[in-house]
């Protein structure tokens, strides 16, 4: 399980340059500003090295979540399943994410990923009847490639210090 997630980190921080000289990256750092990107004050440095048009993770908001690029999107061969109707919803175990203490969902919505809190109000199997008011018809619920997306997370967000990138 370790192996897979350093082999996310790997290709995930392979297309978010970090190591190769994210000074030299000044110029996207003020385009990341430019576009309004929510953020805290103090970190736009280390967004600005995660996150960019030329990076695998596009664009990031701590109320919408991140984009990730298309080629990103392809490499990592990401599975989702699109909800339909007002819940609850049946999903699959597979879509359950394991951080510390929490277990969530990771959703797509208009392009973003965001790791959201949902309910169980019923276990059959290898299935789970959810219930969430962070999910909506037409949102997809990803089953498989959730530790790649959490890895992008953390980088999209600041949680991966340079130091544990290289």
């Amino acid at each position: 399980m370790i192996r897979k997630y350093l082999l996310c980190a790997v290709l995930i921080l392979s297309f978010c340059p970090l190591a190769s000289g994210s000074e030299n990256h000044k110029g996207g750092e003020e385009k990341h500003d430019e576009k309004g990107h929510d953020h805290a004050e103090g970190e736009g440095e280390e967004e600005a090295a995660n996150v960019g048009p030329d990076k695998g993770i596009t664009e990031f908001s701590e109320r919408n979540g991140f984009k990730l690029s298309a080629e990103a999107l392809k490499n990592f061969d990401l599975k989702f399943m699109k909800l339909s109707g007002d819940g609850p919803w049946v999903i699959n175990k597979s879509a359950l994410v394991h951080s510390g203490e929490e277990t969530n969902l990771f959703r797509r919505r208009n392009g973003f990923f965001k790791r959201i809190d949902f309910q169980i109000t019923k276990t059959s199997g290898n299935e789970l009847t959810v219930d969430s008011d962070d999910l909506r018809e037409g949102d997809e619920v990803i089953t498989f490639g959730l530790g790649f997306l959490r890895i992008a997370e953390l980088a999209a967000s600041g949680g991966v210090a340079h130091g544990h990138s290289h």
